[in-house]
């Protein structure tokens, strides 16, 4: 199924395309539904992590359960939702555009567990044949367009968001309605470039994750002030491979909400000894 995604999608952008006026206006209905959660407000007081949150490292899952104190969200944050909202209608309307059978879209899904019910939604189920088949669409940097959606081991290897608990939680609870339903993968749209790539998961890896869910869940419902753990180590900055004598944060940790909260003194700030404008880091020790 997924190499005849990828050549359908493939053959509809070489053959001077065009996006059918019944998929046009399906697009727009489907964009003004996103448009629309611009205004809504996110609940918190949910009683376990999202699917879209659990399989992020453990000890982002552990601060917010204790309510730790976030960073504050920039004024352009939702902007950067509705991107990806945006990508993801785009990318709707090709698949369809490309002759894939799209059977579902944005549905909202629940994953049982011991400890309670997991809420989700999922992006998209494709019929192909008397086939079906699980997606999450990403928009992506060059960088990470590049790198983590490169190939499913690439991805494996650099999943600090828990796409694939995510991809694999939702394939498990699908399957009490699509009983013969596959995780496909990821199709990736660079925000940069444009590019479209189809990364497939790999179904066998679904018992795995899906234990990995419940082992988090497990551990989240005992988690509380007396048994927090970072899951990252704060690690000496080099340069020119030379210890500077600074210490820098994990690269996971530079973009968690919890940041600092977690590591109280951390300082952001230029590395003295670079000429880049670019060269910041947060620190946790910083010597001028």
């Amino acid at each position: 199924m997924v190499t005849n995604i990828a050549e359908k999608i493939e053959d509809f952008l070489a053959n001077d395309p065009k996006i059918p006026d019944d998929i046009i206006f399906r697009a727009s209905q489907m964009f003004n539904n996103k448009l629309g959660k611009f205004n809504f407000k996110r609940k918190g007081g949910a009683k376990l992590p999202s699917m879209s949150q659990v399989g992020k490292p453990f000890c982002q899952l552990h601060a917010e359960k204790l309510g730790w104190e976030k960073v504050a969200e920039v004024n352009s944050f939702k902007i950067k939702m509705l991107y990806g909202d945006m990508t993801e209608v785009i990318a709707v309307a090709l698949l369809l555009a490309a002759g894939i059978e799209i059977v579902d879209l944005n549905k909202r899904v629940t994953l049982e567990t011991e400890h309670g019910i997991i809420n989700g939604e999922l992006d998209l189920i494709i019929k192909d044949g008397n086939s079906y088949s699980l997606w999450d669409i990403k928009s992506a940097s060059k960088f990470a367009f590049e790198r983590k959606f490169d190939s499913y081991e690439s991805l494996k290897h650099n999943d600090d968001f828990g796409y694939l608990e995510q991809l694999y939680g939702y394939t498990k609870a699908e399957r009490e309605e699509t009983p013969d339903i596959k995780a496909g993968g990821w199709i990736a749209i660079s925000k940069e470039t444009g590019e479209m790539k189809v990364v497939p998961a790999d179904p066998d890896d679904e018992e795995s994750y899906t234990s990995k869910i419940s082992d988090t869940i497990s551990k989240y419902v005992e988690a509380d002030e007396t048994n927090f753990k970072r899951c990252f180590e704060d690690e000496p900055e080099t340069f020119y491979r030379k210890t500077t004598g600074n210490r820098k944060l994990h690269k996971t940790c530079s973009y968690c909400n919890f940041r600092y909260s977690c590591w109280p003194n951390l300082v952001y700030a230029k590395n003295p000894r670079s000429k880049s404008a670019t060269a910041y880091n947060y620190y946790t020790v910083f010597k001028d």
